[in-house]
């Protein structure tokens, strides 16, 4: 079943900042479309090129900035579904509003469903002002403790302009950089990415750097790249995005989207190695 032809952006409140669009935009044009008009889509996808607004609905895509703006359960406002007997059921797509309190809310049960009660064919979603300033961070750490103790940094650090903190680890990056250079020429066991969104760059840039300079004095970070441009915000990114088309070149690829309590991710990462066959 496909939806590409359902294409169209139906309507835009920049004053409320909700956006009314068919299940087959992608989500890059969504993502032009209101930074035109000074807002942002919160959601962000390496394969966001090629997916659609229904399928990350229907999937309740995460994406990186999933720390700042939460999740498409918490900034769907409403839905247009069609029930498998033809039905076509209004959820609050049309009129949209940023406050309803009245009743069941049906549209969630939508949400992450995969299509199993209905399909998607509009979406009701709910954009911020799209931030004034951005800056980014590409950090090294010795081991998982100092990622977690970075991650622990800058939240207190970085506080409300904190948007991303991704961690890539030795083994995937290797791969990487068969492909795509790294901002850091010396291999750790971890690199972490780290990005802000505001509204005032000189302050943003203030923060992160006494971030940074405190994260090193500490010890936490062992080596770090401060991006001077967006270009280089930019490059960083590619290398995050690059991680599983540049593994998927190696061979086949079992993903699935896990959930996990932060400190169990090296042990979870250890069994799942220790149960694959030897290369």
């Amino acid at each position: 079943l496909s939806v590409e032809c359902l294409n169209n952006i139906e309507y835009f409140d920049s004053m409320s900042g909700i956006l009314g669009a068919q299940a087959g935009c992608i989500l890059q044009d969504l993502q032009d479309y209101t930074a035109t008009r000074d807002h942002l889509v919160p959601i962000d996808l390496g394969a966001k090129g090629t997916c659609q607004i229904g399928g990350n609905v229907s999937t309740n895509a995460g994406g990186s900035y999933y720390y700042r703006y939460g999740s498409l359960r918490g900034n769907v406002l409403g839905l247009e579904v069609v029930l498998a007997n033809g039905e076509v059921l209004n959820l609050g797509y049309n009129p949209s509003h940023l406050k309803d309190n009245t009743g069941y809310d049906l549209k969630a049960l939508f949400i992450g469903a995969e299509g199993t009660l209905g399909i998607v064919t509009k979406v009701a979603i709910l954009c911020p002002r799209l931030q004034k300033s951005k800056c980014a961070a590409f950090l090294a750490c010795q081991n998982f403790e100092q990622v977690i103790k970075a991650l622990e940094m800058a939240k207190s650090h970085l506080g409300e302009i904190l948007a991303a903190f991704e961690f890539m680890d030795d083994e995937v990056l290797g791969v990487v950089k068969e492909k795509v250079p790294l901002p850091i020429l010396e291999m750790y066991p971890y690199c972490v990415l780290v990005e802000t969104h505001g509204s005032d760059e000189e302050h943003d840039l203030a923060k992160i750097e006494k971030y940074l300079s405190s994260a090193m004095e500490e010890d936490i970070v062992l080596d770090g790249v401060l991006a001077q441009s967006l270009s280089q915000v930019q490059d960083f990114w590619k290398v995050r995005e690059s991680c599983n088309p540049c593994v998927a070149e190696k061979g086949f690829v079992y993903k699935y989207d896990v959930s996990l309590p932060v400190h169990d991710f090296p042990l979870f990462v250890s069994e799942i190695r220790s149960n694959m066959p030897p290369e």
